[in-house]
Order: structure tokens, then C-alpha cells, then sequence
């Protein structure tokens, strides 16, 4: 039996509101150039109104950057209040002011994810295929954003999932990063024994367990399990039966033993601070913890490389669009001016190059200067073709949802095979299969 309570959430935000016509389409003037700012403020105090626009977006390391831009964005455009809004449980905060009919004017999404498809199949978001700021996008990475043939988020980031490491701990110790799990294993004892904790993981947050597990399961396990899932519900594949599966379940068993104590205990801040204060040499985080890393602590030395392979010799990393935007299509015609004279802006050379010097992720838009000696080994991955597409662009969220308290169990009981049966039943339960 198929489930999709996404949809049905959505279905219910739909009928919740009062649905307003935007399909027309005017030719916004860009104001947000530098040297218009004074004829927009005369503009505006003329008309003595703002168009007010919401900015929901699901980045918590980049809140100042986010007040920064869009401070520059309001005085070049007096006549636009934009109001930052930030998801505090990411695309579970957007569902549920979907299912609630308050759904913000310009959104974050991800539009690889499978969640965010069937948002954009029920119509929630406005077409943009045909507006100028996509010309300043990478094309290839465009193509890969398509729903239908159609345009509905402008990407300006993409992320990679890869293992952080303290390079002044490993150099005093004289450790090598480990390029297996054996090598791993080795390596955490000898941390351990010279006083340090080899890991934190913030295991209490279940979007960051299942966010571990589907991009280590597909970076290092299976670059194709979504094939295995569509096999599975057709009764041709059991996880049970995987010997592949079976090893990661162990591994991340056996990981956790050299972590902090009450993982389950920890969200994302402790951790952090563990990993920045010295406390733990490893972390296992995606691209953009750069910039809280380095928030945190601006005198620390680290790198991030891809996590060792299970299944084969060859080292991948996973990852998906990080940051892109999409215009709700219950917006009216004043704040769909608005919110497409932002995006213009955003796209902008030297707003680009701010964004992405902030940011840190990698960044597709064209012009931009992306260096981040941190990632330098996930950048070679990417620009080698060693990067895999997120389990998220083909899992809902009601199957990571579901996921995510039998990856905690795991943790918690050590049971491989209740595991292993969970994680079968799951698929059965909530993965639709593609077509």
C-alpha cells in the first residue's frame, strides 16, 4: 500500500485557501542595480506604500548572511519590505504552512527532492522557465531542476555530504585520513587513547539522522539504491537479504561507539561545539557546515573529504541542490514583481559573490569565484563525476519521517536485523515507485 500524507497535507493548504490568479506576467524593471537606489526611494515615498514579501528559507548557518542581503536588497528597493522567515524544521515547518494555507511568497526548496515535486505538481509554485535571472545559472544543473519540461526554483547552490577533520589534531598525532573502515576503526582508537573523542553526531535531530543516512547510503554503499527500491516494491529485492546493507547498518553500530555518550541526547549546537572546541577530531556534515565551523571557531584548521566506501574502492560524495527558489503561485501581481526583482538581484554579480563567499556551498552561478580550500577534495569528487544525486530525490518525506526513529533505535538497541526488517517494511509502506 502506497501513503503520501505530503500531498494530502498539501491537498488540504489548497482547499484552505482562497486561491488568487497570478498567471499574468509584466516586464519588471530591475531597480536593484546600485545606481537606481535614489529614483526607487523617490519612487516609493511618491507612492507612500511597500509590497510585502515573505522570504522563507531553511538555512540556519546563514541567518546573518540572509539580514545582510536582504537589508542591501530593501534600500536599493524602499518600495519592497521583505520579511525573513526561517524553518526552523525545514520542509516539515513548509508542510504544515502549506496544510495551513500561509504559505510564504518566495520559498527555499529543493526542487531534486521528491517532496518538492509533488509540491510543484499540485501547483504550489509559479513558472519561471522563461525569466532572465535562469540565464545566469548553470545549464546542466538547470536541466536536472526541471519539472515537466518546466522551470519553477531558481538553484544557486548545491551540497555534498563528506567527513569533516581537525588537520591540527591529526597532524600531532601523525594520523592519516582513513580511506577505509578498517583504517577508521584505527584511527578512533588512537584518538581515544591520546584523550580525544573521534566523533559527535547530534542524533537527537531526526532531519540530520536520516539526512546521514540516505547520502552515506548512497555515496557509499549504492549509487543507484532508488533502483533497489523500485525493485523492492515490485518483490524482486529485500534489504534484508543485502549483505551491503547489512555491513552499514554495522557500521553505523559500531561508530557510535566512538562518539559522544548520549547521541541521541544531542542536536546540532553541541555538536558543533564538540567538533569546533577541539572536543571530537571528526564530524560528518554536509557543505555548508563550513560556515558555522568557522563561525564558531575562525583560528581552526579543517577539511572535509569524502566518508570511506562500503561496497566499493572508489570514493563518492552525495549530495543535492542547496539552496533555490521558487515563487508561491497564490502570490499577487505586486509581490510577483517583487519577488522576481529579488531574485534578479540575488543573481546579481557582486550580490552572487557575496551570497556564495558567505555561503560556502558550491555555487552555480555563472561569474561566481568559488574558493573554499576546505572542500577542495569534495569539489575534485564533484567536478571528477564521483557525486551521487541525494536518496531525498526519490524519497517522500513521509518515508524519511518514518525512517528516521528506526535509524535512532539502531543507535540506541544495536539491533542489525530488527533494523534491517524496519527498513524493508518502510519502503514497502511509503515509497511510491517511479515511473
Amino acid at each position: 500500500m502506497r501513503k503520501n500524507t505530503l500531498t494530502a497535507l498539501v491537498c488540504m493548504g489548497v482547499l484552505a485557501m482562497s486561491v488568487i490568479g497570478c498567471g499574468h506576467r509584466e516586464t519588471i524593471a530591475d531597480t536593484s542595480e546600485p545606481g537606481n537606489v535614489t529614483e526607487a526611494k523617490k519612487d516609493a515615498d511618491a507612492k507612500g506604500k511597500k509590497v510585502e514579501i515573505e522570504l522563507f528559507h531553511q538555512k540556519q548557518e546563514n541567518v546573518d548572511l540572509y539580514k545582510t542581503l536582504v537589508d542591501k536588497f530593501m534600500e536599493e528597493n524602499p518600495d519592497i519590505q521583505v520579511n525573513i522567515t526561517l524553518g526552523e524544521s525545514g520542509t516539515k515547518t513548509l508542510i504544515s504552512r502549506i496544510a495551513a494555507g500561509e504559505v510564504p511568497e518566495l520559498i527555499s526548496i529543493y526542487p531534486w527532492n521528491a517532496s518538492y515535486k509533488d509540491m510543484t505538481a499540485e501547483g504550489l509554485f509559479r513558472d519561471l522557465s522563461d525569466e532572465p535571472f535562469m540565464d545566469r545559472v548553470n545549464e546542466d544543473v538547470l536541466k536536472q531542476c526541471e519539472y515537466e519540461g518546466k522551470l519553477y526554483a531558481l538553484p544557486l547552490t548545491m551540497n555534498a555530504f563528506g567527513l569533516y577533520y581537525n588537520m591540527d589534531i591529526f597532524n600531532d598525532l601523525g594520523l592519516t585520513v582513513p580511506k577505509t573502515y578498517d583504517e577508521m576503526w584505527d584511527v578512533c582508537e588512537k584518538l581515544e587513547n591520546a584523550g580525544y573523542q573521534a566523533f559527535s553526531f547530534p542524533d537527537k535531530n531526526s532531519g540530520r539522522v536520516v539526512q546521514l543516512f540516505d547520502r552515506s547510503l548512497g555515496g557509499c554503499v549504492d549509487h543507484d539504491f532508488a533502483k533497489k527500491c523500485d525493485e523492492l516494491v515490485k518483490g524482486n529485492y529485500k534489504v534484508t537479504e543485502d549483505e551491503n546493507i547489512r555491513k552499514f547498518a554495522e557500521a553505523i553500530v559500531k561508530i557510535h561507539e566512538h562518539c559522544n555518550e548520549d547521541s541521541l541526547g544531542y542536536d546540532e549546537q553541541p555538536s558543533y561545539e564538540e567538533f569546533t572546541s577541539g572536543k571530537s577530531a571528526m564530524f560528518i556534515d554536509g557543505s555548508w557546515a563550513v560556515s558555522t565551523i568557522q563561525a564558531m571557531n575562525p583560528e581552526m584548521h579543517f577539511a572535509c573529504t569524502a566518508i570511506p566506501p562500503i561496497s566499493t574502492e572508489e570514493f563518492y560524495t552525495s549530495g543535492s541542490i542547496d539552496t533555490a527558489y521558487a515563487i508561491s503561485s497564490e502570490c499577487d501581481d505586486e509581490q510577483v514583481a517583487a519577488c522576481i526583482k529579488f531574485l534578479n538581484f540575488i543573481v546579481r554579480e557582486d550580490i552572487a559573490q557575496e551570497f556564495c563567499d558567505g555561503d560556502k556551498n558550491p555555487n552555480l552561478v555563472k561569474g561566481v569565484n568559488y574558493s573554499v580550500p576546505e572542500l577542495e577534495d569534495i569539489n575534485r569528487y564533484i567536478d571528477e563525476g564521483r557525486f551521487v544525486p541525494s536518496l531525498a530525490r526519490v524519497w517522500t518525506q513521509d518515508l524519511r519521517n518514518n525512517i528516521a526513529p528506526d535509524i535512532q533505535a539502531l543507535i540506541l538497541d544495536k539491533d542489525v536485523d530488527a533494523f534491517l526488517e524496519n527498513f524493508q517494511a518502510q519502503i514497502e509502506e511509503y515509497y511510491t515507485q517511479r515511473d
